[in-house]
């Protein structure tokens, strides 16, 4: 067998988005079609999917696919003794679960009277395991005396001290409430992701449903957040390679980071509660500083907030972001390539040379259902994403070098249509190249520059384009250059 299709359907706040998949073995490409209509009213998603496929000629595909985007993301209140200490860690702890940090409390509120509507989660995190911490346990008891605990039924997540565990189990997990515990965050820094949690975002699981000839079609529900986790997890290939995922919607966005080890991926994961014509530069220079760095403070969990001492630090950290990958994947009009592109390149934080996917479809989320059914086992199907018409990919050069205005950094050798084309590049310049298909680009760098961070050797890239179109994105400009 060449080639495999199958079929994948995105359900999204007004409409049922249909694609088909067809992926090339012998060219290791991705073709793909994809099909809208608008839930009215009257109907909903799964009447619109039974009409899809009541109107497909073959009828072959016993188990369809979905992927459900919810019109918003799930909320979590957190809870700690001190701002700077267990509260900001339950806050990284619901953002490493793509959670929406609603509201945060440290110790000195009254919780049993605190607002929980609206709320699906509450992360509760503070004390060390080898000492008795009276103030959390005294927290957990008021927050057990929160009426609304019993009416909203929020998913509890304790991570906290381990000696403070019976109490919460005694106070919080009550009729209705599903009650979990974890390593304490304060001790182990623990935020990697929870698959199940990754798959209960999801609005319902697998679904059976009967059509008009009595043939059984199974629908198989995947979260969202699971599927964006893994495009991650597949484009890192490579130990020591990085990959973030991207996925915009109109009223949120979701990150997932991946980095590869030895033997095992470390994931963060950052949820971004905001419509997608609000986002900024400054909202992504703030994301990715709460993703990569970690304030440090000396702090007593004992005491009071004003006890909360930062370390005292002369020199001012910086964020680099440097990832091999960045894998976008738009399902609103208000972030398009451009927005995208401004997005990720944040003056100062970008750097380096990296390969990016923008899927303004959902393809590439549609994609990932085959790896988490335990379908494609090898690179060429993901190969088959930087091969295909449907995605717009390419590379961002943000090159490491002195910046001299007007002086020459990039030396490039363009080879398209049997056409040469010599180009120079100076430091302050911002240029785009569209690279037609079946061209040779050779890049080369001016001395004192280097395409990726401490390799001095990094100062050539050939790129061959094959049989799809590749954009490449020269961003020489001085802000780039200027570190925070």
């Amino acid at each position: 067998m060449n080639s495999e299709n199958f079929t994948v359907f995105l359900s999204m706040r007004s409409l049922v988005r249909k694609i088909v998949i067809d992926f090339d073995y012998y060219n290791e490409s991705i073709a793909s079609e994809t099909e809208d209509r608008t839930i009215g009213e009257e109907s909903d998603a799964m009447m619109e999917i039974t009409k899809f496929y009541e109107e497909s000629g073959s009828k072959t595909e016993k188990t369809l696919q979905r992927i459900i985007i919810p019109e918003r993301l799930m909320n979590a209140a957190v809870f700690g003794i001190s701002e700077e200490g267990s509260t900001r860690s339950a806050k990284r702890l619901a953002w490493s679960k793509l959670l929406n940090v609603k509201k945060a409390y440290s110790a000195s509120d009254a919780f049993s009277s605190i607002d929980l509507s609206d709320i699906d989660y509450v992360i509760i995190a503070g004390g060390y395991d080898n000492s008795v911490n009276n103030r959390l346990n005294s927290m957990i008891v008021s927050l057990g005396k929160n009426l609304q605990l019993l009416e909203v039924k929020p998913d509890i997540i304790f991570a906290g001290s381990i000696l403070s565990l019976e109490t919460a189990r005694k106070e919080l997990a009550k009729p209705g409430i599903r009650f979990s515990a974890q390593p304490n965050i304060l001790e182990t820094n623990n935020y990697s992701s929870d698959e199940e949690l990754l798959q209960q975002n999801t609005v319902s699981p697998l679904q059976q449903m009967t059509l008009w000839d009595e043939i059984e079609v199974k629908i198989n529900d995947i979260a969202y957040t699971e599927a964006l986790r893994k495009i991650a997890d597949v484009f890192c290939m490579k130990r020591s390679e990085t990959v973030l995922s991207a996925l915009f919607t109109d009223d949120y966005s979701l990150l997932s980071h991946a980095e590869r080890g030895a033997g095992t991926t470390l994931f963060r994961n950052y949820a971004v509660p905001q419509e997608a014509g609000t986002l900024t530069r400054e909202v992504f220079e703030s994301v990715f500083n709460d993703l990569f760095i970690e304030k440090r403070t000396v702090f007593d969990e004992n005491f009071l907030q004003r006890d909360v001492l930062a370390i005292d630090d002369t020199t001012k950290e910086s964020v680099l972001f440097d990832p091999d990958r960045i894998i976008g994947v738009s399902l609103t009009d208000k972030i398009d390539f451009e927005a995208f592109l401004r997005l990720v390149s944040i003056p100062g934080i970008t750097h380096g040379t990296i390969y990016f996917l923008f899927d303004n479809k959902g393809i590439i989320l549609a994609g990932m259902t085959m790896f988490m059914n335990g379908k494609a086992g090898t690179n060429s199907f993901l190969r088959g994403f930087f091969n295909t018409k449907d995605i717009k990919n390419g590379w961002i050069f943000i090159p490491y070098g002195r910046f001299r205005k007007g002086t020459p950094a990039i030396f490039i050798e363009k080879l398209e249509n049997d056409r040469k084309e010599d180009i120079v590049l100076k430091w302050g310049e911002y240029r785009v190249l569209e690279i037609e298909p079946n061209s040779v680009v050779e890049i080369h760098t001016a001395k004192g520059v280097c395409m990726t961070k401490n390799d001095p050797e990094s100062n050539k890239k050939t790129i061959g384009t094959k049989e799809s179109r590749k954009t490449l994105i020269f961003d020489l400009r001085e802000e780039m250059h200027q570190w925070k």
